[in-house]
């Protein structure tokens, strides 16, 4: 899996991840409640960037994983 090197990419992935949810292109399985909770806890500061105080270990990997399998067919 590829890591994001800087702040743009790893804000990036957090996006694309937000845009599968909202396009329901994401489903979860009820053995990931840790990922779901990390991700409803991640906050945008008031300039609409990510607060990466509030980004934990699952929602870090989860939005990673998203990027890196994202599909454009």
């Amino acid at each position: 899996m590829e890591t994001p090197r800087n702040r743009r990419e790893f804000e990036r992935n957090f996006f694309i991840a937000a845009e599968q949810l909202h396009n329901n292109k994401v489903h979860f399985s009820s053995k990931v409640k840790r990922s779901i909770d990390g991700l409803r806890k991640v906050r945008m500061l008031p300039n609409n960037r990510i607060d990466f105080l509030s980004v934990d270990e699952a929602a870090r990997l989860h939005v990673n994983m998203m990027a890196n399998f994202r599909s454009d067919f």
